[in-house]
């Protein structure tokens, strides 16, 4: 397992290795998913929301997955105020760490489909 620490004003996306993942807000919280469709592969990160919110669609093949999935597969994290700790799995310290400050399209809403 490896940490990564963050400060959700400054990073919204960690790299560890060929993994991604990125902050999404729901319900007013923020979790940190991986940004991988579990169809196909697809950046979420790059998908928008459905009209109603609950959804993120896959930008690369339209599929519809739910916040409550995304919430219930994200990262174990403890949040004081804005730093985040995070443990990602999969990770033995062979990799770096890497954050980024990235649009995260995913966080809006309005996919007209």
């Amino acid at each position: 397992m490896t940490v990564a620490v963050l400060d959700a004003r400054e990073h919204n996306t960690v790299f560890l290795g060929d993994d991604r993942y990125f902050v999404l807000e729901d319900e007013g919280r923020l979790f940190l998913v991986h940004d991988k469709c579990p169809h196909r592969g697809g950046p979420l990160s790059l998908g928008r929301r459905t009209p109603d919110d609950k959804r993120v669609v896959c930008p690369w093949h339209g599929s519809r997955i739910t916040c409550a999935y995304l919430r219930k597969t994200s990262v174990p994290m403890v949040r004081r105020g804005t730093e985040i700790t995070a443990y990602l799995p999969n990770g033995n310290g062979a990799h770096p760490v890497f954050l980024a400050k990235r649009r995260i399209l995913a966080n809006y809403e309005g996919v007209e489909q």
